[in-house]
C-alpha cells in the first residue's frame, strides 16, 4: 500500500503513526510534539525522539527514561550567532513532514527573518541530525544540551579546563569538572575528535571539519555545548545504545579502527627514554651520553634513546650545532654500543632565521598566509618564528623527505620523533586541499619511518586511525595532578579511537621543578600497567630545570623504578595479546571499568582505575600515601600483592600500598587471566589460590547442593602435595566426587573437586560460611590458603506453631514459616498501619502489659512495593487496627 507522507498541523491530529517500512522508524504527532519511535530488535534496545513544538527541543528516551536532552528557554537546544557575535536559537514548530524516512521540521527563531530547519534521519541504533538556518546570515551554528539528561559525560580527548587541563587537569568524567575549549579543531596540537559518550548509553559525533568551541560545565552550569564555527549546515549523529562500549564500537563503525600497529613488540615490552624532560634545551653530546650510561649501568632497560630538542644548528636546518655536538655519529655509535637504538626530534617549521628558510620561501616548498596568499605564513611558536612546510605541495613533501633520510643514513639514526602540527590555522591550505587533508599528509609522512614509541599527535582523520600510530600526551607538570590527569587523559584518548596510549613522559616534562621521588615511582609504577612506557626523567639523577640545579635519587628510587619496568617487559606478553585484539575490533586496551562492567554504577565515576585488556585492573597509587580504596566490579579477582582471591562487587577501603606496591587485580573469568597473573604476581604472594563456586550458592535445610573447589598453581613453577578441603558449620556433610590431592602442580594448571553439601535438617535460615582450603609444598616450604563463601538457606513454607497465631487482610493467602525462633512471612499488601491494612502477620496474644518491651530482630525483606514494609508491631489488637495502640 503507497502511503502519501504525514505532515504538518494537518498530522497532529492524526489518530495513528505512519511507517516507512514494516517494523522500522514510526512518527506520531501530538499538539505538543512530534515523536519518532524506533523499535528495539536482536542487537539494539529502540528509542524515541520526542521534538517539541512550542519551542523546538530534542528529547531521546530508551525504554521510557530519558537518556540524552537539549536544553530549552534562553539558552535554546539548536543555536546560532550572527556576525556581531549575537547569540539567537530555534523557538516554536512551524511545520513537520515525515517523508522516505526523514522527519523534516521547521522552527521560527528569536532572529527576525531567520528560520531554522532541522532534518533527521532515524535508523536502528543512532539517528543522523542535520540542520541549518535559513536567513539572518549566521556566522556559526551550535548545539546545547541538558548534561545530567545524559547521565556522566566522556570523550572529547585532551581538554583545555580553567583548572589546567589538559597539562595538569583532565576531569573524569567530563562533568566532574570543567572544560572550556574554544579551538577545538582538526588542526590543532591536542589529541582530539568530536565524539562524546555518555553513562546513559548515548553518544555525540560532529561531522565537521572546522574549528569548533567546546564548553561542558563551563562555570559548573549544567550544559554541554558544542558550536562549528561556520554557518555551513550543522551536521552531527546521535548515538543510542544498551551499553557506552556499544557507543564506541558505532561510533568507530564510522572513522575507521587501526589497521596495524605502528609499534613493534619490542617497544611494548620496554620503555622509550627520551632526553626532553631531562634535559630540556639544556643538551649536549656529554650529558646525552652520561645519561645513556646510567641508565645502562643501572638495568633501566629501554629499546631506544631519543634526543629530543636542541640539536640543530637551528631549527629546519636539520644539521648538527657543531658547538653541542661535535661528534655526532660517535655519539651514535656508543649509544648503539649500549644496546639501545638512537633517535632524534624533527619538525616541520623552518625558523626564519635558518638556513632552509629562504631555499624553502625560494622554491614555493611553504605554506601561504591565510589573509595574504603571495606570502609565506609566518607564524610564531614556542622556539620563535618559522613557515611550515606544506606536506599538499609534493615537491616539498619529498625535499623535506630527502633532507630527513639523509641525516639517518648519514649519522645511523634509527628513528624520529615528530612535534609540533603539520597545519596552523592562521595559514592557508594548497589550492585543493582542505584543513582536515594535513592530518592525512603528516600521518602518511610519519609512517615512513620507525616513531619508536613516540608516536605521532594526528587525530580527526580516518587515515590517521587507521595507521595504528602510539599515541604519546601533551606535555605534563611533575606534580600529583599531572599524574592523575596522565590517567585520566589516556582513558579519554583510548575512547575516542586511538587505543596505543601511553602517558606523557614519566614524570612529567612540563618545565616545572623536578618530580619528588614518589611522584616518579608512582607514575612509573602507573605506566607499567598501560600499553606502553614514555620514559625521561632519570631516577638516578636528573636537573631541575627551574633552579637549574641538580637532583639526585636514592637507590630506592632506582630499584622501584626497575621495577616497574620489569613488571611492564613480564606483562608485554599479555599486552600483545592485546594489541592484536584491538585489531581485530578496534576496542580500546586501556579502558574505563564500565566499557566491561556496565551495570556497576559506581564504576562510572571512577578516575584512579582502569581495565587493560579484560583481564587486568589497574589501581596504582596516584597521590601521597599509603593507602587508597579500591573499586572492584562484580566478578571473581585475584589480588596479585596478596595472593587472594575477592568477589565484587566490593570497595576495598585502606588497601595497603606502600611505595613498592602497585595495587592490581586480575579478573580470573577473564581471557589471557593465567598470563596476566604470572605477570603481574608479586614473589612474596602465595603460588596458588583456591577458589569456591559458586559464590553464593542457595537451599533449603537438609536439601544438598553442589560447590566446587579451584586450586590453581599461578607461580611459574611447580608445587607438590596439594591438597583441597572444605571447612562446613556444625552439623553439615559433604559428598565429595573427584580427586582432592595431586602430587603436584605444573604452572597454570588446576585441581578441582566436586562437593555436594547438605545442610542440617534443622539448619537455620541464612548465611553459613563454607571455608575452602588448599594446602601445598612450593619454593617457600609448606603453605596454606583459603576462600570463603556465604551459602544461603531458605526458608520454606511450613506450619506455625503454638502459641503463636497468623492473621491476614491480604487479598491472596499468605504463606508462613516457623523453626524455633525464626519466622517467615510471604505477603502482598501495603501500609501496615492502615492506609490500606493489606498484610500477613504470625503473632501472639499477651505479651505486654502496659510498660514491658518485646525485643525482635527483622532479618531481611524482598519488596517490589515503595510503601511495603516487613517489620515488628505492637497494638491492642493486630486483628482490628481500629482499635489503636499501634508502635
Amino acid at each position: 500500500m503507497l502511503m502519501a507522507p504525514l505532515t504538518g498541523p494537518t498530522a497532529a491530529a492524526a489518530a495513528h503513526p505512519t511507517t516507512a517500512t514494516v517494523g522500522g522508524p514510526k512518527v506520531a504527532a501530538t499538539a505538543n510534539a512530534v515523536t519518532v519511535s524506533v523499535p528495539a530488535s536482536a542487537n539494539t534496545p529502540g528509542y524515541t525522539l520526542d521534538v517539541a513544538k512550542d519551542e523546538l527541543a530534542l528529547t531521546t528516551r530508551r525504554a521510557g527514561k530519558t537518556v540524552l536532552a537539549t536544553t530549552s528557554g534562553d539558552t535554546g537546544s539548536l543555536r546560532f550567532a550572527t556576525a556581531d557575535g549575537t547569540w539567537q536559537h530555534a523557538t516554536g514548530v512551524t511545520d513537520w513532514t515525515w517523508k522516505n524516512g526523514v522527519l523534516t521540521v521547521t522552527a521560527d527563531s528569536t532572529l527576525d527573518g531567520a528560520t531554522v530547519e532541522a532534518r533527521i534521519t532515524p535508523g536502528a541504533d543512532r539517528y543522523q541530525l542535520d540542520w541549518d538556518v535559513r536567513g539572518g546570515a549566521p556566522s556559526k551554528l551550535g548545539l546545547s544540551y541538558d548534561l545530567s539528561s545524559a547521565g556522566h559525560w566522556y570523550g572529547h580527548g585532551e581538554a583545555e579546563t580553567p583548572q589546567g587541563g589538559p597539562g595538569t587537569n583532565q576531569p573524569w568524567p567530563l562533568d566532574a569538572g570543567e572544560v572550556d575549549h574554544p579551538t577545538f579543531g582538526p588542526a590543532s596540537y591536542h589529541m582530539i575528535d568530536p565524539f562524546w559518550y555518555t553513562s546513559r548509553s548515548t553518544g555525540l559525533r560532529v561531522d565537521t571539519g572546522n574549528v569548533m568551541d567546546v564548553a561542558l560545565n563551563k562555570g559548573k552550569d549544567g550544559l554541554g555545548s558544542f558550536v562549528v564555527e561556520s554557518p555551513d549546515t550543522y551536521k552531527a549523529t546521535v548515538f543510542v545504545e544498551s551499553t557506552p562500549l556499544e557507543v564506541y564500537r558505532d561510533y568507530i563503525g564510522i572513522v575507521g579502527k587501526p589497521t596495524k600497529s605502528d609499534a613493534p613488540y619490542e617497544q611494548y615490552a620496554k620503555p622509550l627514554w627520551n632526553s626532553w624532560a631531562q634535559f630540556y634545551t639544556k643538551v649536549d653530546q656529554e650529558k646525552l651520553l652520561d645519561y645513556a650510561t646510567d641508565l645502562h649501568d643501572n638495568g633501566l632497560d629501554g629499546h631506544t634513546i631519543q634526543l629530543d630538542d636542541k640539536w640543530e644548528s637551528n631549527y629546519g636546518n636539520l644539521t648538527w650545532d657543531p658547538k653541542t655536538f661535535p661528534d655526532p655519529k660517535g655519539l651514535s655509535k656508543k649509544i648503539h654500543d649500549m644496546g639501545f637504538d638512537f633517535g632524534v626530534w624533527v619538525t616541520l617549521w623552518i625558523n626564519l632565521d635558518s638556513a632552509n628558510y629562504q631555499y624553502a620561501v625560494d622554491h614555493g616548498y611553504l605554506l601561504m598566509d591565510a589573509k595574504d596568499k603571495t606570502k609565506p605564513c609566518d607564524v610564531t611558536w614556542w622556539n620563535g618564528e618559522a613557515g611550515i612546510i606544506d606536506l599538499a605541495n609534493p615537491d616539498a613533501k619529498a625535499w623535506y623527505e630527502g633532507n630527513l633520510k639523509s641525516l639517518m643514513n648519514t649519522y645511523d639514526i634509527d628513528g624520529l620523533k615528530f612535534d609540533t602540527r603539520f597545519f596552523d590555522e592562521r595559514c592557508a591550505p594548497r589550492e585543493g586541499s582542505q584543513v582536515t587533508d594535513y592530518q592525512k599528509l603528516g600521518t602518511q609522512l610519519a609512517d615512513e619511518f620507525d616513531l619508536q614509541g613516540a608516536g605521532i599527535r594526528v587525530h580527526w582523520n580516518k587515515t590517521a586511525r587507521e595507521a595504528g600510530f602510539v599515541t604519546r600526551q601533551v606535555d605534563k607538570g611533575t606534580g600529583w595532578d599531572s599524574l592523575r590527569a596522565s590517567a585520566s587523559q589516556n582513558l579519554a584518548i583510548s575512547t575516542i579511537g586511538y587505543p596505543f596510549v601511553e602517558s606523557d613522559m614519566i614524570g612529567g616534562s612540563g618545565g616545572q621543578p623536578a618530580p619528588t621521588k614518589d611522584v616518579l615511582v608512582r607514575w612509573a609504577q602507573s605506566a607499567s600497567l598501560m600499553p606502553l612506557m614514555y620514559a625521561s626523567t632519570s631516577p638516578v639523577d636528573t636537573n631541575d630545570t627551574t633552579t637549574g640545579q641538580k637532583v639526585d635519587y636514592d637507590q630506592e628510587t632506582v630499584d622501584l623504578y626497575r621495577q616497574a619496568i620489569k613488571t611492564h617487559e613480564k606483562l608485554a606478553p599479555y599486552i600483545w595479546d592485546q594489541v592484536q585484539s584491538t585489531l581485530k575490533t578496534g576496542d580500546p586496551i586501556m579502558r574505563p571499568l564500565f566499557f566491561d562492567f556496565p551495570k556497576d554504577e559506581a564504576s562510572y565515576t571512577v578516575a584512579d582505575e582502569w581495565m587493560l585488556g579484560p583481564a587486568v585492573l589497574a589501581a596504582p597509587k596516584l597521590s601521597s600515601g599509603a593507602t587508597r580504596s579500591v573499586h572492584l566490579p562484580p566478578g571473581t579477582w585475584y589480588d596479585v600483592n596478596q595472593g587472594t582471591v575477592i568477589r565484587g562487587p566490593k570497595t576495598l577501603k585502606g588497601y595497603s600500598a606502600p611505595l613498592g606496591v602497585t595495587p592490581a587485580f586480575v579478573n580470573l573469568k577473564a581471557k589471557g587471566a593465567a598470563k596476566a597473573i604470572r605477570a603481574l604476581k608479586r614473589d612474596d604472594a602465595p603460588a596458588a589460590s583456591v577458589l569456591i563456586t559458586p559464590d553464593a550458592p542457595a537451599t533449603d535445610a537438609g536439601k544438598p547442593f553442589e560447590v566446587t573447589t579451584e586450586v590453581t598453581n599461578w607461580s611459574t613453577g611447580t608445587i607438590k602435595s596439594v591438597k583441597a578441603a572444605l571447612g562446613l558449620p556444625d552439623g553439615w556433610s559433604a559428598k565429595v566426587t573427584g580427586p582432592t590431592t595431586a602430587s603436584s602442580l605444573k604452572n597454570g594448571a588446576t585441581l578441582t573437586t566436586t562437593w555436594t553439601v547438605t545442610p542440617a535438617e534443622d539448619a537455620r535460615w541464612g548465611s553459613h560460611t563454607l571455608t575452602g582450603t588448599a594446602t601445598y609444598t612450593g619454593s617457600k616450604g609448606s603453605t596454606k590458603v583459603s576462600d570463603t563463601v556465604q551459602a544461603q538457606v531458605k526458608a520454606a513454607p511450613s506450619s506455625v506453631q503454638a502459641p503463636y497465631l497468623t492473621t491476614d487482610t491480604t487479598s491472596e493467602d499468605p504463606q508462613y514459616a516457623h523453626a524455633g525462633d525464626q519466622f517467615a512471612i510471604w505477603a502482598g499488601g501495603q501500609d501496615l498501619s492502615g492506609w490500606k491494612d493489606e498484610k500477613g502477620v504470625i503473632y501472639r496474644d499477651d505479651v505486654a502489659g502496659e510498660k514491658s518491651t518485646v525485643q525482635a530482630q527483622l532479618v531481611s525483606q524482598s519488596s517490589a512495593s515503595p510503601v511495603g514494609k516487613a517489620g515488628v508491631a505492637l497494638a491492642n489488637d493486630l486483628t482490628a487496627p481500629e482499635k489503636g495502640g499501634y508502635a
